[in-house]
């Protein structure tokens, strides 16, 4: 799928085109392709209600992290970490062609016993009481967190007493869960790490220092996206190749996509589809293919591609085969979560 139309979930992404030259023999257009999310929820949900469960205890912490922390430092930093968490959700869910799952209810039950917290789920009752409560057909709950600090030294080897790097890597986990009504278990479980690096001496320079406050900030909103973009479709960067070749028409059919004159260069294609060369045809059906991805008409598209390999095994031909694949396989998925 391309970017949605008012009227359906696919356009054609000719506006979003953007063509590099390539050693001049070939041209990269690039667009976005609605990919589907991790998990489907049922039919029947359409309204979210986002719980923040997380234990808020010093546990979350490493013992040599929390050795100096006093109660006010670990509400600033729960604060912090829950935040962006949510943050990070929120914008990928607002982003979501899926517009149900827009404006979920956001609600914070912090259990207090952290003790065996893997037992301590949503009961079937208290899902109920809370989906009954706000009108929810679903709770995302944020379970627990973790947060761990290291900082690393690199000395030269010739000169073992002057740093060459020093970096700092932060590094979380964080447990989601995900309740349906009426049911007495979670729908799905899924726990993350992520990890980012900040360097403020590389190979001697002093690089731009990042203060631990936006270290934390920058990792959890990232591990909130990546949490939303397992929940909902998302729109990510592909890029299909264009042959210009070095002949006359190829190289006429290539000035026409330039000019965002896509239908005068696909009747050039379409010519040279006839040729008794074996490369230039399969090149011609090439494009035609990427044409036809681009209007979201992905069956002509792979028509087009087994004519190609028909003509000439090239490599490239090969790999699109491959990519244009996994769009098949994703494309009924991706409508049935949209629609």
């Amino acid at each position: 799928m391309n970017r949605p139309k008012a009227s359906s979930i696919i356009l054609v992404a000719l506006t979003l085109l953007v063509l590099h030259g390539c050693a001049g023999i070939y041209s990269v257009v690039e667009f976005e392709v609605l990919e589907p999310a991790t998990v489907s929820f049922p039919d029947h949900v359409s309204q979210l209600v986002i719980l923040n469960r997380a234990p808020f205890t010093l546990d979350a912490f490493q013992e040599e992290d929390r050795a100096e922390m006093e109660p006010e430092h670990l509400v600033m930093l729960d604060t912090l970490i829950s935040n962006n968490t949510l943050r990070g959700l929120r914008s990928v869910l607002g982003e979501s062609p899926i517009e149900r799952f827009h404006t979920p209810f956001w609600l914070s039950e912090r259990r207090t016993d952290t003790s065996s917290l893997d037992e301590l789920i949503l009961t079937k009752r208290e899902v109920e009481t809370i989906c009954s409560k706000y009108g929810g057909d679903a709770i995302i709950s944020l379970e627990s967190y973790t947060l761990n600090i290291d900082e690393h030294h690199d000395y030269y080897k010739n000169a073992p007493g002057i740093i060459q790097n020093h970096y700092y890597e932060i590094s979380n986990s964080i447990t989601w869960n995900i309740h349906l009504r009426n049911s007495p278990r979670p729908f799905d479980t899924y726990s993350m790490v992520d990890t980012l690096f900040y360097s403020d001496i590389l190979d001697g320079e002093f690089m731009t220092w990042t203060p631990p406050s936006t270290m934390i900030a920058e990792l959890y909103y990232h591990s909130g996206s990546r949490y939303g973009r397992y929940l909902v479709p998302v729109w990510n960067h592909a890029s299909r190749t264009l042959f210009k070749g070095k002949g006359d028409s190829l190289k006429l059919a290539s000035k026409h996509t330039d000019r965002g004159e896509w239908e005068q260069a696909f009747d050039i294609w379409k010519a040279l589809a006839g040729s008794s060369d074996s490369i230039t045809s399969s090149k011609a059906y090439n494009n035609m293919a990427v044409y036809y991805e681009l209007e979201d008409r992905l069956d002509s598209a792979s028509y087009m591609l087994d004519r190609a390999l028909e003509s000439d095994s090239l490599e490239l031909v090969k790999n699109y085969r491959e990519e244009l694949d996994i769009r098949l396989l994703n494309q009924k998925e991706v409508i049935e979560q949209v629609d």
